[in-house]
């Protein structure tokens, strides 16, 4: 298998490069990252005191084996959407995706029997790797059917507790998803047995969806119960993170749904790649 891209957008309508668009990419460049260091001057030597990651572009040039009417399909595609795209990158070895925006696409051109056109996008995010982990409180799986179907779980635990290994940067999100009966649910984070991070939530329900994202632009806790969808941001425990972020390396996830009967929780960790 030869790596693949592909986009998402927000409604997770997708275009393959590939053939099952008829459209084809033979050169991508921006793959890699650049860094914005400061140093500081000791005596001579010097040491690295910060840097930040500069916005950046990714650019391909883009093969329409369907012509005209391909490229315009694709035009067409990229019209739908108002929001920025996830880029996707799939090799053997690694999948991950960063959010861009189409920051330009050129006219389609005749080169060598084929119509092509260059597009550029404008990296808006690290290179994410999604981890899903599974825990599930007070029993077995068996029998139940839960709303939502993921492709791998790294891991799933029956007692309550499950082990994440952040492998990317530092700062890594953890989105939760609760499923089943709970009241004032809670989760810690520890690192070698000590508390690092803890979420609290004074929610009750015998059956719905609690849903807590963490990602910094877009932060919200939410219920769904019988069809409905709630806000529940206000019902926080404010003293504890609630939103909840892992530095580099291993931690335990500890689930307490405060329920006797069985509850899934959901773990997503995003990790962060600056380059593939």
């Amino acid at each position: 298998m030869i790596r693949q891209f592909y986009l998402e957008n927000e409604y997770g309508e997708i275009y393959y490069f590939d053939y099952r668009n008829q459209t084809l990419i033979t050169q991508a460049s921006g793959l890699g990252f650049t860094l914005d260091i400061k140093y500081l001057e000791y005596d001579r030597m010097y040491a690295k005191s910060e840097f930040q990651l500069p916005m950046t572009e990714i650019s391909e040039t883009l093969i329409f084996l369907r012509g005209y009417q391909g490229y315009k399909a694709f035009v067409d595609y990229l019209s739908k959407s108002k929001k920025e795209h996830k880029l996707h990158y799939v090799t053997p070895a690694f999948a991950s995706y960063t959010f861009v925006d189409v920051s330009s696409l050129s006219k389609a051109e005749l080169i060598s029997g084929t119509i092509q056109s260059q597009i550029i996008f404008k990296k808006l995010s690290l290179w994410i790797k999604e981890k899903t982990y599974e825990i599930i409180a007070n029993g077995s799986s068996y029998g139940k059917v839960y709303p939502y179907q993921y492709p791998f779980i790294y891991a799933n635990s029956y007692q309550g507790i499950t082990h994440i290994n952040n492998q990317g940067l530092d700062e890594a999100p953890l989105n939760i998803e609760i499923y089943g009966a709970f009241l004032n649910p809670e989760i810690t984070v520890k690192k070698n047995g000590n508390i690092m991070q803890r979420l609290k939530l004074y929610v009750e329900s015998e059956d719905a969806t609690l849903t807590v994202i963490s990602n910094p632009s877009d932060q919200v806790i939410k219920m769904i119960e019988n069809g409905s969808t709630y806000d529940v941001y206000g019902l926080q425990d404010f003293e504890a993170d609630n939103f909840l972020f892992v530095s580099h390396g291993e931690y335990e996830i500890e689930f307490k749904p405060g329920v006797s009967s069985t509850t899934v929780c959901r773990v997503t960790l995003f990790e962060g790649y600056v380059g593939i």
